[in-house]
C-alpha cells in the first residue's frame, strides 16, 4: 500500500497554522504579573540575590501563567527535570528554559519574556544539555554569577538534579542559596484578581458539595461519591486541585489522609467528602460532615461544636491582630464546649499544582509563640474539628474575615427519602 505523503505533509501544515493561529490564555492581565515580577525583584533586592532560578510548577504560573502537566517529578531518570525561569536582580527581562517541544505551549500559557529551548536527541533533553543551556544563558547576560537563589524546598528538581545544577553553578564561581521563604512570602498576600479566582473555585467547590448531597443513595461507594462531587465542581467551572479530593466513610482522621476507596457507605454511616476545587489553579476548600440516614444526636452536636469556631473567628480575627491572640481565643472556646480534643487552624490557599500542597503560610491554635499578625489580603482554609471537620474558605480583609462557602455549618442528610 502506497501512502500519500503529500497528504499527510498538507495535513501536518495546516495542524501546526491552526496551533499557531491560536491566541494566548491567560488567567490575568499583563500588569498584574508584571507586579508580581516588581515585588518579586524587590525581595531579591532586600535578600541580596543576583539571579532567581524558579523551578517550582506553581512559582512560575503565578510569575508568568506557564501551564504544563508534566514537570518531571518522579520520572525516570531518562526524563530529568529540565526547566527553570531566570529572574535577573539588573534585568527586567524573565527567561524560561524548557524543552523546545513546549514552544508553543509556553506561548499559550505564558507572558515570559524570553523562551530558550533545549534540544536533546528525538526531542528530549539530557541533564547536561539543560545544564549547558542554563550555564550559557546565565553567562551571556553578562558579569560574574553572584549569588543565585533556588527553591530548595520545590519537589522539582529532585536531588540528583539540584545536586548537579548547584555543582555546576558554584564551579563558575556562584553562591547557591535557599530562596524557598523568599519567593513564596512575595506569593502570600494576594492581589483583589486572585481572590476574585478563588472566589469562583469555592463557587464551584459548593456545587460539587451540592451535587453530592442531591444524589448520594445508601449503598454508593466512596469513588462514586467522590464522582458526584467532581461531576458538580467541573459543572460548576471548578477544575481538579493539587490533591485527591477525598470522600471517605468513618471517623475523618485518619480516613481523610487516604485515598477514596470501593467501599459503599451503608446507611447511618457518617461521611466527609474533603473538597477542594480550583480555577486557573487557585484552590478553595470545603468539608462537611454528612450523614446517610438521620444523624445521632452526638454527631449533631458536634457539628454544632465544630461550627461555633466560625463565630470566633469572626468576631475576634481583626487585621494587625497577633495570631497567637486568635489562637488563644479559639482554645478557650473549645475548652468550654465540651469537645474532646478540639481543634482548628488552616493552611494558605493560592496557586498549586499536582502532587501535594497548597501555599506556605500555616496558623494552628496550638501555636503559642508564633509572631505573626493577621494581613489583609491572606487567605487561608479554615479547619475546625470536634471529632467531625468543618472546614472553609477564609479572606482576611481590613472589615473583617469573610468566609467564602454558602453551604450550611451542620450535618448534611442523605439518604432515600431526601
Amino acid at each position: 500500500m502506497t501512502v500519500d505523503l503529500t497528504d499527510i505533509d498538507a495535513y501536518l501544515r495546516d495542524q501546526e497554522a491552526e496551533l499557531a493561529d491560536r491566541d494566548r490564555q491567560l488567567p490575568f492581565t499583563e500588569a498584574e504579573y508584571r507586579d508580581r515580577l516588581t515585588r518579586l525583584r524587590r525581595r531579591m533586592a532586600t535578600d541580596r540575590l543576583d539571579v532567581l532560578l524558579l523551578t517550582a510548577p506553581d512559582t512560575m504560573c503565578w510569575l508568568h501563567g506557564y501551564t504544563n502537566r508534566w514537570y518531571r517529578q518522579h520520572s525516570s531518570t531518562r526524563f530529568p527535570p529540565v526547566h527553570c525561569t531566570i529572574v535577573r536582580a539588573d534585568d527586567e527581562r524573565t527567561v524560561l528554559i524548557e524543552p523546545a517541544y513546549h514552544e508553543q505551549l509556553v506561548r499559550l500559557t505564558s507572558c515570559v519574556d524570553e523562551f530558550v529551548g533545549v534540544e536533546g536527541f528525538r526531542g528530549e533533553p539530557t541533564l547536561t544539555d539543560f545544564v549547558d543551556v542554563l550555564t550559557t544563558e546565565l553567562s551571556a547576560r553578562g558579569g560574574p554569577y553572584g549569588r543565585i537563589g533556588v527553591e530548595s524546598w520545590s519537589s522539582v528538581p529532585n536531588p540528583a538534579v539540584a545536586g548537579t545544577v548547584a555543582s555546576a553553578l558554584t564551579g563558575r564561581g556562584a553562591t547557591v542559596v535557599d530562596a524557598s521563604a523568599a519567593v513564596r512570602g512575595v506569593r502570600r498576600i494576594k492581589s483583589p484578581a486572585e481572590i476574585a479566582v478563588i472566589e469562583r473555585a469555592q463557587a464551584a467547590c459548593d456545587a460539587g458539595l451540592r451535587h453530592l448531597h442531591a444524589n448520594a443513595r445508601p449503598g454508593t461507594t466512596e469513588l462514586e461519591a467522590w464522582n458526584l462531587l467532581m461531576t458538580g465542581v467541573i459543572t460548576a467551572g471548578g477544575e481538579p486541585t493539587a490533591m485527591h479530593e477525598t470522600v471517605a466513610a468513618g471517623p475523618p482522621m485518619p480516613l481523610l489522609h487516604g485515598l477514596s476507596g470501593r467501599r459503599p457507605i451503608g446507611a447511618g454511616e457518617l461521611f466527609h467528602p474533603d473538597a477542594a476545587a480550583a480555577v486557573d489553579r487557585y484552590h478553595a476548600r470545603l468539608t462537611r460532615p454528612f450523614s446517610m440516614g438521620e444523624p445521632p444526636k452526638a454527631l449533631t452536636r458536634l457539628t454544632e461544636i465544630a461550627a461555633g469556631a466560625y463565630d470566633v473567628v469572626q468576631s475576634t480575627a481583626q487585621v494587625g491582630l497577633p495570631f497567637r491572640e486568635l489562637h488563644r481565643a479559639l482554645r478557650a472556646y473549645f475548652a468550654g464546649s465540651g469537645a474532646v480534643d478540639g481543634w482548628a487552624g488552616g493552611y494558605e490557599l493560592g496557586v498549586s499544582f499536582m502532587p501535594d500542597w497548597v501555599g506556605e503560610f500555616c496558623w494552628d491554635i496550638q501555636d503559642e509563640e508564633t509572631e505573626d499578625v493577621i494581613e489583609a489580603g491572606l487567605v487561608t482554609n479554615f479547619e475546625s474539628c470536634a471529632f467531625v471537620a468543618v472546614v472553609d474558605t477564609v479572606v482576611f480583609e481590613e472589615s473583617g474575615p469573610r468566609f467564602l462557602s454558602s453551604v450550611p455549618r451542620e450535618v448534611l442528610v442523605v439518604g432515600d427519602a431526601h
